[in-house]
């Protein structure tokens, strides 16, 4: 997949972390035009299953995880993950689970320990996030994390899936130990500050940086223009921050 095919894919992903699925569903129609790899097809046509399952549209949701699997020759464990997901959706239940059980065997069949960690990082996220089962989500990332403790992106899900769930010291403590642990830094920071401004929204009420000026104490202010400056300092490019730091971070 190019550069810009990969770059139109991680704004898609950025809009559905945003649970803009509409808004992402457009511009992975824009990705399926023009990338035509075949991860590019496998991953976007997972992607807009996701979407469509977020949506209710889950007819279009099992269209394009049966793309996904075609492209890969059934060996897409997102592709059965979505399907699966809208197979129960749709009342399914027999032909939803067959789809989770063959998840948790290609899982288990991988004898490469990496990828297998990966797969179970992913069975977390949807567990999390589309399931919502957070036991089950935080069972299969410590899995990952168990078996492939060198990768802390792992850590990073964690702080995510922590955040996503209004766990805002479990996510900070989660992104630390990534960063002590080697991983890229600009990308703690980013994740830090992204933490820090829904926290703060959250306690006041507000995402309008003019009233979060007037309302955020002097240590809320310190900390959170501290990881902004980090990552800013360390090449993020993000307007909205930037008109953040201007307005509050002085």
């Amino acid at each position: 997949m190019g550069k810009n095919c990969k770059e139109t894919l991680a704004s898609a992903q950025k809009l559905m972390d945003q649970q803009q699925y509409n808004e992402a569903l457009t511009l992975l129609n824009t990705f399926s035009s023009d990338c035509k790899t075949k991860d590019a097809k496998e991953q976007g046509a997972v992607m807009k299953a996701e979407a469509y399952n977020q949506v209710g549209n889950y007819d279009q949701a099992i269209t394009q995880a049966d793309l996904a699997l075609k492209v890969t020759k059934n060996r897409s464990l997102a592709a059965h993950f979505q399907k699966g997901i809208a197979l129960q959706k749709t009342g399914d239940i027999q032909g939803s689970q067959m789809e989770l059980k063959e998840v948790i065997t290609l899982t288990e069949k991988n004898q490469n320990t990496p990828e297998r960690a990966k797969n179970y990082a992913l069975m977390a996220r949807v567990y999390d996030q589309q399931l919502m089962e957070q036991d089950s989500a935080d069972w299969y990332l410590e899995k990952a994390i168990s078996l492939d403790p060198s990768n802390t992106s792992f850590l990073i899900q964690k702080g995510d899936m922590k955040l996503y769930h209004d766990d805002y010291q479990g996510a900070y403590a989660a992104y630390d130990q990534a960063l002590a642990k080697g991983h890229d830094a600009q990308e703690v920071y980013i994740s830090r500050s992204n933490t820090g401004l829904k926290e703060v929204q959250q306690k006041y009420g507000t995402d309008k940086t003019q009233d979060l000026r007037k309302k955020m104490s002097a240590e809320e202010k310190t900390k959170l223009c501290k990881d902004i400056n980090q990552a800013l300092e360390l090449g993020w490019r993000d307007m909205n921050m930037d008109m953040f730091s201007a307005l509050i971070c002085k």
